[in-house]
Order: structure tokens, then C-alpha cells, then sequence
């Protein structure tokens, strides 16, 4: 099994002024999702995912569909990112209990 640079059961929060987008990656193979628009609808839903290698995963959505995450790396609270070919960055934090 590949290791992931992705911290598992952390909150990742994307950096936006007007979009959200959190994650928090599973040991398990699964991943919570919350996105949307910053005082707008918000989606819920619930992926597997894959490590193939230690700077990539995919996502993989219910109907199979697969996101890439690439170029995946980690500086202090930060996570970086290359997503649907644009680089994005996330806040890392411990999830509320």
C-alpha cells in the first residue's frame, strides 16, 4: 500500500473567499465532502478514494467519475494542491470532537 501525504482524519478547508470545500480523507478508503458557495446550497456527499502515490489520490464519486489530486504536498497548516488543473490551497486542522 502506498502512503498518502494527505493527513488522514483532518479537516481540509480550501482557502476561497467564495467557495467551499472541505475534506476529510478516511483511513477506511472513504472521504467527507462538504462543497458549495460561501452563504449558499452545500452538498454532503460521501467518496472513495486511492492513493496512487504518495503526491496523488482520486477521488471517486458513486457513479465511478474519478477527480485527481496531484503535486499533493504539505507546509505547516497548509495543503497544496493541483485540482481540476488549477492549484489550490487548503487549511489543515483537527476536527471538532
Amino acid at each position: 500500500m502506498v502512503a498518502t501525504a494527505i493527513p488522514l482524519d483532518q479537516v481540509l478547508n480550501l482557502v476561497s473567499d467564495t467557495l467551499v470545500s472541505n475534506y476529510r480523507f478516511h483511513p477506511a478508503g472513504y472521504v467527507t465532502a462538504t462543497f458549495g458557495e460561501k452563504n449558499g446550497p452545500l452538498a454532503a456527499p460521501v467518496f472513495s478514494y486511492r492513493v496512487t502515490s504518495e503526491e496523488s489520490v482520486e477521488i471517486i464519486d458513486s457513479d465511478g467519475r474519478i477527480e485527481r489530486w496531484t503535486g499533493i504536498r504539505v507546509e505547516g497548516d497548509l495543503l497544496h494542491v493541483e485540482r481540476d488543473c488549477q492549484y489550490q490551497t487548503f487549511t489543515i486542522r483537527k476536527p471538532v470532537p
